[in-house]
């Protein structure tokens, strides 16, 4: 068999990266060989039964929720005629890496089932748009902000463990500051997120204080907007929303949609893209970037 050709499906615009974690590799996998059983016209069953498991199983491996064995790698790669010598190559290394544990996974408390998937592949975005109606976003709080929110959530928690937790979620800024190809982080906060007292007027100083030495620091990488009141109804939306574009065509971008205590994770093309038009009109309606820096200032006169 040739060299994959455009009409093809193949793997090669997927870069073997490390720091993306393991959850994207796994999902750029599975998404790979759905695309060749598709374009070869095969059924799942008979594809299951070559992996002797269950169309169950395959459809979960498709869907990157599963890793794929060594064996059953070999197997697919056999199956459809993978030749290419650097397609296979790089499947295999994508695969190694999608048996990895995930970041969730290497905490010592465990993470909130409905936030592993984004905290999984959020450093393997290419841009993150990000809309918070009542909190700080969890990507720039302070770890003082941070333990007081936790605390609020997990009232019977040790104070061990709700500092963990902060430890956890502050340390998800740092794929900002990678070196290769680090994420885009488009912040847009609702006005009153800047005047709900989070643990009194000092913690609410330092968080702002905060905001503003980030901009300083990491100007091309994050951006922070703020949604006034005077938005209107394009601002009167409750829930957190995050919309996540990957940089490979592999993957489809995702919409994260939280709500108390559990989440909702938004693939289908039609909605995400319905979801980056909410968001795009909050951007919209909210103050310029550059005003951003000017207005935490004021902000910040009112909490000291």
């Amino acid at each position: 068999m040739a060299p994959a050709s455009e009409a093809e499906p193949s793997i090669l615009d997927f870069p073997h990266r490390p720091e993306w974690g393991s959850a994207v590799h796994r999902l750029a996998v599975g998404a790979h060989f759905r695309r060749c059983r598709k374009r070869a016209a095969l059924a799942a069953g008979p594809v299951a039964a070559r992996l002797r498991t269950t169309t169950a199983t395959l459809s979960r491996m498709e869907r990157g929720l599963a890793p794929l064995e060594e064996a059953d790698l070999e197997r697919l790669i056999d199956l459809y005629g993978v030749d290419d010598e650097r397609e296979r190559t790089r499947l295999r290394e994508l695969a190694a890496e999608s048996r990895k544990p995930e970041v969730w996974q290497t905490y010592r408390e465990p993470v909130a089932r409905w936030a592993r998937q984004l905290i999984a592949v959020e450093p393997a975005a290419q841009r993150i748009l990000a809309y918070e109606p009542h909190l700080v976003p969890g990507w720039l709080q302070t770890d003082e902000y941070a333990r007081t929110v936790l605390r609020a959530h997990y009232p019977t928690a040790s104070p061990d463990s709700i500092a963990e937790r902060a430890r956890q979620r502050t340390a998800r800024l740092g794929m900002l500051r990678r070196a290769n190809d680090p994420p885009v982080l488009l912040a847009v906060m609702d006005e009153s997120v800047l005047t709900r007292p989070v643990g009194g007027p000092g913690v609410m100083y330092r968080q702002i204080e905060h905001l503003v030495r980030l901009l300083e620091e990491l100007p091309y990488t994050l951006k922070i907007q703020i949604a006034p009141l005077s938005a209107g109804a394009v601002g009167a939306i409750s829930h957190p929303i995050v919309h996540l574009r990957f940089s490979s065509s592999v993957l489809p971008d995702l919409v994260h949609l939280e709500q108390a205590g559990s989440a909702q994770y938004i693939e289908k093309r039609e909605s995400t893209e319905r979801y980056l038009g909410v968001l795009n009109n909050l951007c919209g309606a909210s103050a310029p970037f550059d005003r951003t820096p000017a207005l935490l200032r004021e902000h910040l006169d009112r909490h000291r």
